[in-house]
């Protein structure tokens, strides 16, 4: 992600120095910056990944991510004029964005029942969003109505994400959680053989 915006900048000082503007040299700019962009989307599904839980949701915000580079670079060099192919590019974006906040929030794991409600919000619409934009954008769905409901689920999403682990660190007092639940069974159920 650094290497990709040193690029990023190095060609926008040879830009400047140069004095011209290029359609290579903005090609270079726009792939440098989209490869930033993904490998940050790329974070939380591979701490994910690494994980014993979730570790297929972790890898599919991986391939999403990488996919969703590929077709943006891919865009930019070979500027393909099919709709379609924009289309595609815009799902698998919207499902990349999701996916990692998806991936991050399932890392987090909230013990206040304030931050459970709002993880809980923010994984429901992270799963929700892409599918409906996803939809809307095959069918070409341009009702006012849809989009604001989709809008609201995005803003639930954003609004959840910030909040869960806000309300997690200050909030009404913990809940066990469900790992310590599990353990403080067993020896509980040692005990009366």
């Amino acid at each position: 992600m650094l290497a990709s915006l040193a690029a990023a900048a190095l060609v926008v000082v040879v830009m400047a120095l140069l004095g011209e503007y290029t359609k290579t040299r903005g090609r270079l700019l726009l792939t440098a910056l989209s490869l930033a962009g993904f490998c940050l989307l790329a974070l939380a599904p591979s701490a994910l990944a690494k994980r014993d839980r979730y570790t297929a949701i972790g890898v599919g915000g991986l391939a999403a991510a990488c996919l969703g580079f590929l077709l943006v670079a891919a865009g930019t060099w070979a500027t393909p004029g099919a709709d379609a192919y924009w289309k595609a590019t815009a799902i698998v974006s919207i499902g990349a964005v999701s996916g990692a906040q998806l991936c991050w929030l399932l890392l987090l794991e909230p013990r206040r029942a304030p931050a459970r409600a709002a993880w809980w919000t923010a994984v429901g619409a992270a799963g929700l969003v892409p599918v409906l934009t996803g939809v809307a954008i095959i069918v070409e769905i341009k009702a006012p109505p849809f989009w604001w409901v989709v809008f609201f689920a995005i803003i639930a999403q954003i609004a959840g994400g910030f909040a869960a682990p806000a309300l997690n660190r200050w909030g009404f007092p913990r809940l066990p959680s469900l790992r310590r639940r599990a353990n403080q069974a067993e020896p509980a159920g040692e005990d009366q053989e």
